[in-house]
């Protein structure tokens, strides 16, 4: 999985190795191989072998990021962003924020020619019920950034609702626009580093795509999802870049004890996968008084992660903390990760239903 390339880098990058890349490269001219390169004065610049090792680590990362689409800490909060069927299943008009910073300060102290981005996310989500369709619609707008590569995704769909005895059931089917490109815009001191000279200019690639997804919603305080995503898997030549169909399976549980009867309980779980590599995550939260939460996290041989929040009437304020469980940490100030997310949910004029939810799952 990429969460060991990572480690690897890592390593490379403390160490001053120079990382053999896994993936074709343009060999350079032999005639250059052995131009002599000015040397650098003691304490400037990056490092041969740590410049082509951060490459390729952004590059593995951002790799394994697309593959993930839009994993988040508090997953259990950005449920309509992997599913669609989850469309219009809050009762009221919801919209939300996410913001996740990664290994902040991995740029500090380096030359000012090297550009780093560290990978960050932003997801911006709405949905609501819309009765004369018996269902619900819902959109998004996300970005993925990392080093040299950048992401867009727009996307809109339409979730069916079925009433059952044991639940509600949404049957959703999403459109998605997706913008790719790649920062060329990069002056690295070693000119002759086979991995970065074919880096010249800005690229960028645009594909649509579909996924699907099916959302229970249960009477016991119980829920359940699955969902496929690129489903089209439609390749970009320009970047030369193709996303793999993803599959995703989700669910979790409300409930409390009766000698704790203020506090309610959440164990969720979520794992994605192409059949390739997996990434999985469970979190337990638990909501006092329906207004404060807190929880644990874990993703796979990856995080462990810390996270809480309030409810302020219908406004959800969330922060997540990982601490990374990988070796990459030490290549970073700060380590770890930074999530927040806002949420605020109303319901619609003349529209009676409770808009208080019975878990921090449903705000």
């Amino acid at each position: 999985m990429a969460i060991f390339a990572f480690s690897e880098a890592a390593d490379s990058l403390q160490k001053g190795k120079r990382i053999k890349p896994e993936m074709p490269v343009n060999q350079p001219d032999k005639t250059k191989q052995n131009k002599q390169v000015p040397t650098k004065k003691r304490g400037t610049g990056l490092r041969r072998g740590n410049l082509a090792g951060l490459l390729m680590l952004f590059c593995l990362m951002a790799g394994h990021a697309q593959q993930e689409g839009n994993q988040m800490t508090q997953f259990m909060h950005n449920t309509y962003s992997y599913n669609p069927g989850f469309a219009g299943l809050s009762n009221g008009i919801c919209t939300s924020v996410l913001h996740r910073q990664q290994w902040i300060g991995i740029g500090k102290g380096l030359d000012e020619s090297v550009k780093i981005t560290a990978p960050n996310s932003t997801i911006i989500m709405a949905h609501m019920p819309i009765r004369a369709i018996k269902g619900g619609i819902g959109v998004e707008i996300a970005s993925f950034n990392a080093s040299l590569f950048r992401q867009t995704y727009v996307k809109a769909g339409y979730a069916y609702h079925l009433q059952t005895s044991f639940g509600v059931i949404g049957m959703g089917i999403r459109a998605q626009l997706q913008t790719l490109g790649m920062d060329g815009d990069f002056n690295p001191r070693d000119e002759g580093d086979p991995i970065i000279t074919d880096i010249q200019e800005s690229e960028t690639g645009v594909y649509g795509d579909v996924s699907v997804g099916f959302y229970l919603q249960g009477n016991g305080g119980y829920f359940v999802g699955i969902a496929a995503n690129n489903l089209i898997s439609h390749k970009s030549q320009k970047i030369a870049y193709q996303p793999s169909r993803t599959f995703v399976l989700h669910g979790g549980y409300t409930f409390s004890f009766p000698s704790l009867s203020k506090i309610e309980f959440t164990p969720s779980t979520y794992l994605e996968t192409d059949f390739a590599t997996f990434n999985w995550s469970i979190a337990m939260t638990g909501t006092f008084n329906k207004r404060f939460w807190a929880g644990l996290s874990y993703r796979l041989q990856d995080a462990v992660s810390i996270l809480g929040g309030v409810n302020i009437g219908k406004l959800q304020l969330g922060l997540a903390y990982d601490i990374t469980a990988s070796r990459f940490i030490r290549a970073s100030k700060m380590g770890g990760a930074f999530e927040v997310s806002v949420k605020y949910c109303f319901g619609l004029e003349g529209d009676n239903t409770n808009t208080e939810y019975k878990n921090a799952r449903y705000l």
